[in-house]
């Protein structure tokens, strides 16, 4: 891996920490307001009121800590697969410095809350609120990293292209076309058409943006931390063709109560349902290929959080296309159960991800080891335990308050009193998963000065027993 290589992931993947210590800091802070919004109605004097929050909140944690740290991972794992040097590496890193000062700029201009200036006030439409000059921005850089990344596929010297590169740079394009539609597409329509727009953004933003991105990264992670060839290569295909048939169309499921064609909604729901078939096929591969060596989930970290992810990926796309149905979305609509969803997905599957590339791209940026597997055992049980009971106090209070609005008639106060206590329980385990990532970024920061010294070629801990005779990897993964 050359020096400029090498500089360019460096920026990618520590700008991503930076944004992952604030995000959820916030979010926690907004939970707090759930429970006690008298004692914390200080925070509006500072022009910080909750629906600002909100957008730093999933601005920084899609943008800033998924959208730089699953790019950095790609610049690092495309040349890898590609037996190539990374190309245009100088237009890269100029990418990570612009994408970082369109995070920033939409955090002081969602701040500044500037009324009628196209270009400078916050838009009206989830996960797109940042003003055009930031999307400007985010489009310019995002540019930017496909020109290096397609160059780098277009100069391979390794002809056949491994599952990976398929969902990297697919999800590079999808990603391109779908913050188009929703950022600016969008604005040339009023009325119905715009929030239909806004429902098929809203959605794919998470499918066509962070989906196949975070399988790319899963895919490359689990074969070499586990020491095994991918169990399918054609069900790896399979799955990668069928997500960018079904997911497309699964938008509109949010708004089935908005006033539109039926059939519209209908599409919506049949797409949502036929994700099963992607999902078990990516959920099958990467369960499927550590299997004649299990020893390694305990022994290698990447591996060990790369499963996690998998495993909570599993139950996202469970209950997604459970909720889309019209049997049960009229219920769940408007209810927190959409956002204990939305967190499974986001804060743990591609955090997991997300994870397992940073852990196991440092000692190759840094030359250093991790310095402490105990801290990083810490950080993995508190995803595998706070996380998933995080999520079940908010999968608690959605469901309360979907009964009590939708079966019990009663008002949104008595409502509120009824899940006080979940949300209370909630917040307590979102600080143990806040602490997860805090410890995460401790560690990673702390090893820059006290980790051992890593050499090319070493992997990253010392096996617990030998395993006799590790299949070989296959020859694509193991550049």
């Amino acid at each position: 891996m050359s020096e400029q290589e090498k500089r360019v992931v460096k920026l990618w993947f520590f700008s991503s920490l930076v944004w992952l210590a604030l995000g959820p800091l916030i979010g926690l802070f907004q939970s707090l307001q759930f429970l006690w919004p008298d004692a914390l109605s200080f925070v509006e004097s500072l022009s910080l009121p909750y629906s600002k929050l909100r957008i730093f909140h999933t601005n920084l944690v899609i943008y800033g800590w998924i959208g730089m740290g699953f790019i950095a991972a790609i610049f690092y794992i495309v040349p890898r697969l590609c037996d190539v040097e990374l190309q245009l590496p100088k237009l890269a890193y100029g990418a990570g410095w612009v994408w970082n000062l369109a995070v920033l700029l939409d955090l002081i201009l969602i701040w500044a809350g500037i009324v009628g200036n196209p270009w400078l006030s916050i838009q009206p439409y989830e996960y797109a609120e940042a003003p055009l000059l930031v999307d400007v921005l985010i489009v310019a850089a995002a540019v930017m990293v496909l020109a290096s990344v397609h160059s780098t596929v277009l100069r391979r010297r390794r002809q056949k292209l491994y599952v990976s590169v398929w969902y990297l740079l697919g999800g590079l394009y999808t990603t391109a076309i779908t913050y188009l539609v929703g950022n600016f597409l969008v604005l040339a329509f009023t009325g119905l058409g715009n929030q239909m727009l806004h429902a098929w953004w809203l959605h794919n933003a998470v499918g066509l943006f962070i989906t196949p991105l975070g399988l790319g990264i899963a895919y490359y992670i689990i074969p070499i931390a586990a020491k095994q060839p991918i169990y399918s290569h054609r069900l790896s295909i399979l799955g990668f063709w069928t997500l960018m048939a079904f997911y497309p169309g699964t938008g509109l499921h949010h708004f089935l109560q908005m006033p539109m064609p039926r059939w519209i909604g209908e599409f919506a729901v049949i797409s949502s349902v036929l994700l099963a078939i992607p999902v078990l096929a990516v959920v099958v591969n990467h369960l499927a290929t550590p299997r004649l060596n299990w020893p390694r989930v305990i022994e290698s970290f990447p591996l060990r959080f790369a499963v996690l992810g998998a495993v909570y990926y599993l139950i996202t796309c469970i209950q997604g296309p459970f909720q889309t149905t019209h049997a049960v979305n009229w219920f769940v609509h408007f209810t927190e159960w959409v956002q204990a969803h939305a967190h499974l997905a986001l804060a743990g599957a591609f955090t997991s991800f997300g994870m397992a590339a940073g852990i196991y791209l440092f000692p190759r940026l840094t030359g250093r080891k991790l310095y402490s597997w105990r801290l990083m055992s810490w950080v993995f049980w508190l995803m595998a335990v706070a996380f998933p009971l995080f999520y079940l106090g908010f999968t608690h209070s959605g469901l309360v308050v979907g009964i009590s609005v939708n079966i019990l008639n009663q008002t949104i106060y008595e409502s509120l009193q009824a899940v006080w206590l979940a949300r209370l329980f909630r917040t307590l385990m979102g600080a143990g998963v806040v602490l997860a990532f805090l410890l995460f970024i401790y560690l990673i920061v702390r090893s820059l000065t006290r980790g051992p010294a890593w050499r090319e070629g070493e992997d990253e801990v010392a096996p617990m027993a030998p395993v006799p005779n590790p299949r070989p990897l296959a020859k694509e993964v193991a550049a």
